[in-house]
C-alpha cells in the first residue's frame, strides 16, 4: 500500500489547481480501484473486468501493479466501479442464494428483472466459454450473444424448484414493470434498442417458462412479444442469428411458447387482432433462425412444428387469400407468413386461386363469346387410347392460353360426361405411358423405384415439358399423381440449391463414393483412385467421357481438388447432364403453376401436392364414410366390408382405394377429407361390388358374411381396372 499513497500523494501535490476536497476525491477514488482490483466486490460472475471476481479480469495483481493500473482507471474519463453498477445474475451466485434460502433473493431478483443494464450483464459468457462455443458453433466469438444459455435455463429451473409464490411473483412483476418501460421508451423513440448487448434481456426474457401459463399471457408475454415483432430490421437480423446460435430443444422451447399463446388468442377472439399479428411476425423470426441453423449444418426443428392449429382450423383461408392478393402495407395475411400453414391450408389457398383464376377465364370465355364467338370455358382435350401422348402433346401446345381453365377429357368414339371420373383415369394413364422405361424419357431405380431424367433421350423438350404442364394442370384440377421422382425434383422445381446430401439421397451409391473420397486419409487421392476431371458413363452401349472442366481428362484428382471435383460432379450429376430435358420440364410446370402461391409451399410440401401423402389411414376413412340407400354404419355389410379393408395388405389397400376412387394415390389432406359414400347394390351375393369413381361412390350388395363379403371384394378388387361407368 505504501506505493499507492505515496503515487496518490503524487498525483494530489501535482495536481496545483485542484482542491482539497477534489484531491481527497481522487485518493478515494484509487483506494476503490485498489480494492476492487485486489480483492474483488464480492460477487460471483462479476462481468466488470476491472474486478477481481471477474473471470475475464486481470487475475491477480502485485501491489505495485494494481496500484500503478488503480492510477490509470482513477484518472480515466468514465469510471468502471462494481458498486456503482447496476446488479446482475450469475448462475453460482443465484444457487448460493437459493440453498442458503438468502432473503436477499426476492430483492436481487427484483433489481435484476427490473432494469435493463442489470439483465443486460447478467448470465454472460467468459471469454474463453464464448471462444469455446464459437468453435463449436463455427463461429466467432463477436457473433454471439454474449449470454450463458444454459445458465438462464438453469437459473429459471432452480427459481421453479424453490415452489415459492414470493420469488416467483417478485421475477413476474419486476419483468411487466421492466416491459412497461421499453414499451414507453419504443413507441417514443423506435430504434431506441440499437446496440446487440441491449438485446440480451428480451433473449433472457423469452426463455421464462412461466410465459407459458396464460395468466401472465397479457401482462408480460403480449408486451415482449409486441416488442420483439416492432424491433428494427438490423435487430431481428440479430436476434435470428442469436436464436440459430440455440441448441434444437431450447429453441423448440420458444417456439411452443409462442404457438401457445398465438393459440389460445385465435380461439378466444375469433379474429385477427394486434397480438395475433406479434405473434406470427415473432414465430417468424424463430422460423428464419431455424432456417439458419439447419443451413449451417446445425440440428434444427422440423419444419411442420411451425404449424399451428388454431390458424389452420379457425381463420377464413378464402378471406385471407383475398387480402393477400389485395396488398397493401396495412393488410396482414397468413400467406404471408406460410409457415404456419398446414399443406392442406395451403392446398385450399391453392384451390382459391385456381378457382380465381378458372373463373376469370370461365367470365373471358363466355365474354368473348358475346362478342368474337363461342368458345369453351373448359380445357376440353378429346385423346384416342392408342394416341394418348401425341393428341395430348398436340391438343395442349395449341391452347396454352386454356391450361388453367377446368379440364374435361374425352375418349374418342367412347360416351360418357366427364365429371372427374374420366379425368383421373386420363392421368393414370398418360402419366404410365410417359414413365414408360421403354419410352426412353426417364430411367428407373429398381431399389429406390424413382425415375430420372434419361440424359440420352432422343424425345424433344416438348415431350418433357408436357410433363411438367400435365403436372401443372393436375394440381389445379385437384388430382393426385403417380409420379415417382427422387426428391431433388421438387427441390429444383422451388429454386432451391441441391448439394452432396441430395445427391447421397437421389443416388445413394455414387453419393456414397463422393463422400469416400473426401474422407479417404490411407493415402494419396490420386494415386490411390486414378481419377480425372471426368465423368465416364455409358450410353447405348458404349462408353462416353464429359470433362468436369477444360482439359478435364489431362487434370488429375489430387488430395488438394477433391473437393472441386466432388462439387461439379455433384453439379453434373443433378443439374448439367439433364439441363436440357429438365429446363423444357421447369417451363412446362411454371406455365400453368408459376406464381405466388406455388410459393407459399416448401419443396416437401410441393412433393404432398402433387403425389399426396403416403399415409393410408383407412380408419380415418371410415370415420367420415356417409351411407345410403338402407346403409347405417352398424349395418353387418358395412361392419364387415371394413374388417375386411383393415385386414387388407398395403398392396390391397391401394387396389380397393383405386377402385373407389379411381386414384390409389392419397389427398394432401388425407382420407379422413374424403368425400366417400357406401350405397347399397341389391341383396344379390354372386353380383360384385362396382363404383363411380367420378364421385368415390362405392356400390356394394348386401354380403351376409364376411367370407362373402371379402371374396367378391377381392375379385372386383382384382379383376377390374379404370373408370368404372354403372
Amino acid at each position: 500500500m505504501k506505493e499507492l499513497f505515496a503515487t496518490t500523494s503524487a498525483c494530489a501535490a501535482g495536481a496545483s489547481s485542484c482542491s482539497d476536497g477534489a484531491a481527497s476525491s481522487a485518493a478515494a477514488l484509487v483506494k476503490r480501484y485498489f480494492t476492487q482490483l485486489t480483492r474483488g466486490c464480492g460477487r460471483k460472475g462479476c462481468p466488470n473486468r476491472n474486478c477481481f471476481n471477474c473471470a475475464d479480469g486481470n487475475g491477480p495483481l502485485d501491489p505495485t501493479a494494481a496500484a500503478v493500473l488503480s492510477l490509470q482507471l482513477a484518472q480515466g474519463q468514465s469510471h468502471h466501479l462494481c458498486d456503482d453498477g447496476p446488479p446482475f445474475l450469475h448462475i453460482e451466485m443465484l444457487r448460493d442464494l437459493v440453498s442458503a434460502g438468502d432473503k436477499r433473493l426476492v430483492k436481487e431478483l427484483a433489481g435484476v428483472f427490473s432494469n435493463s443494464d442489470a439483465l443486460n450483464q447478467s448470465f454472460l459468457l467468459t471469454d474463453t466459454e464464448a471462444y469455446q462455443a464459437g468453435e463449436q458453433l463455427q463461429v466467432t466469438p463477436a457473433e454471439l450473444s454474449g449470454l450463458d444459455m444454459a445458465a438462464v435455463n438453469s437459473g429459471y429451473c432452480e427459481l421453479l424448484r424453490l415452489r415459492n409464490a414470493e420469488v416467483l411473483h417478485a421475477v413476474m412483476n419486476a419483468t411487466e414493470g421492466l416491459l412497461c418501460k421499453l414499451q414507453v421508451s419504443q413507441q417514443s423513440h423506435p430504434n431506441f434498442i440499437a446496440a446487440g448487448p441491449a438485446l440480451r434481456q428480451l433473449v433472457i426474457l423469452m426463455h421464462n417458462p412461466l410465459l407459458l401459463e396464460p395468466q401472465y399471457h397479457k401482462q408480460v408475454l403480449l408486451p415482449l412479444l409486441s416488442l420483439v415483432a416492432e424491433l428494427p430490421k438490423s435487430c431481428a437480423a440479430l436476434l435470428e442469428r442469436w436464436w440459430s446460435h440455440l441448441a434444437a430443444n431450447q429453441l423448440q422451447q420458444l417456439v411452443v411458447v409462442v404457438q401457445q399463446f398465438l393459440t389460445v388468442r385465435l380461439y378466444h377472439t375469433q379474429r385477427i387482432d394486434d397480438a395475433v399479428v406479434a405473434a406470427t411476425r415473432v414465430l417468424r423470426l424463430l422460423f428464419n433462425a431455424n432456417d439458419h441453423a439447419i443451413e449451417a449444418g446445425r440440428p434444427g426443428l422440423p419444419f411442420h412444428i411451425f404449424y399451428n392449429d388454431a390458424v389452420n382450423q379457425e381463420v377464413n383461408l378464402k378471406e385471407d387469400y383475398r387480402r393477400w392478393k389485395g396488398g397493401g402495407g396495412d393488410n396482414f395475411s397468413f400467406c404471408e407468413h406460410s409457415f404456419v400453414l398446414e399443406p392442406a391450408s395451403k392446398s385450399r389457398v391453392l384451390m382459391h386461386d385456381s378457382t380465381a383464376q378458372m373463373t376469370h377465364e370461365f367470365e373471358g370465355a363466355i365474354l368473348r363469346s358475346l362478342f368474337v364467338g363461342a368458345t369453351s370455358p373448359y380445357l376440353v382435350i378429346r385423346v384416342r387410347r392408342t394416341h394418348l401422348i401425341s393428341d395430348t402433346l398436340l391438343q395442349m401446345s395449341l391452347r396454352k392460353e386454356d391450361l388453367k381453365k377446368p379440364l374435361k377429357v374425352q375418349f374418342v368414339g367412347e360416351e360418357g360426361i366427364d365429371e372427374g371420373g374420366v379425368q383421373k383415369e386420363f392421368f393414370q394413364l398418360i402419366i404410365s405411358q410417359i414413365f414408360d422405361v421403354s419410352y426412353a424419357m426417364f430411367t428407373y431405380d429398381e431399389e429406390l423405384r424413382t425415375f430420372w431424367f434419361n440424359r440420352a433421350s432422343l424425345e424433344s423438350d416438348r415431350e418433357f415439358e408436357l410433363i411438367g404442364i400435365l403436372l401443372g394442370v393436375a394440381i389445379y384440377n385437384g388430382v393426385i399423381l403417380d409420379v415417382r421422382f427422387p426428391h431433388v425434383v421438387y427441390k429444383k422445381l422451388m429454386g432451391k440449391p441441391v448439394g452432396l446430401d441430395d445427391l447421397k439421397r437421389a443416388f445413394p451409391e455414387v453419393g456414397r463414393s463422393m463422400q469416400q473420397l473426401l474422407d479417404w486419409e490411407r493415402g494419396t487421392v490420386e494415386e490411390t483412385f486414378g481419377l480425372s476431371m471426368q465423368v465416364c458413363y455409358e450410353e447405348y452401349g458404349m462408353k462416353v467421357m464429359h470433362d468436369l472442366m477444360p482439359k478435364g481428362g489431362e487434370i488429375a484428382v489430387t488430395d488438394e481438388n477433391r473437393v472441386e471435383y466432388v462439387r461439379l460432379y455433384v453439379q453434373y450429376m443433378l443439374t448439367g447432364s439433364v439441363q436440357r430435358q429438365f429446363d423444357a420440364f421447369v417451363r412446362g410446370f411454371h406455365s400453368v403453376c408459376g406464381g405466388d402461391c406455388l410459393q407459399l409451399f416448401r419443396w416437401e410440401e410441393l412433393e404432398l401436392l402433387i403425389c399426396g401423402s403416403p399415409v393410408l389411414d383407412f380408419e380415418a376413412l371410415e370415420r367420415v364414410a356417409q351411407y345410403d340407400d338402407g346403409y347405417s354404419r352398424d349395418h353387418p355389410t358395412i361392419l364387415h366390408l371394413w374388417q375386411c379393408v383393415h385386414c387388407f395388405s398395403l398392396e390391397m389397400q391401394k387396389k380397393f382405394l383405386f377402385f373407389c376412387t379411381g386414384s390409389d394415390r392419397v389427398p394432401i389432406k388425407g382420407l379422413g377429407n374424403l368425400t366417400f359414400v357406401v350405397s347399397k347394390n341389391g341383396s344379390d351375393e354372386e353380383r360384385l361390388p362396382s363404383a363411380h369413381t367420378c364421385f368415390n361412390h362405392l356400390l356394394l350388395p348386401e354380403y351376409k358374411t364376411l367370407e362373402q363379403t371379402t371374396k367378391q371384394l377381392c375379385k372386383a378388387v382384382n379383376d377390374t381396372e379404370g373408370f368404372h361407368i354403372v
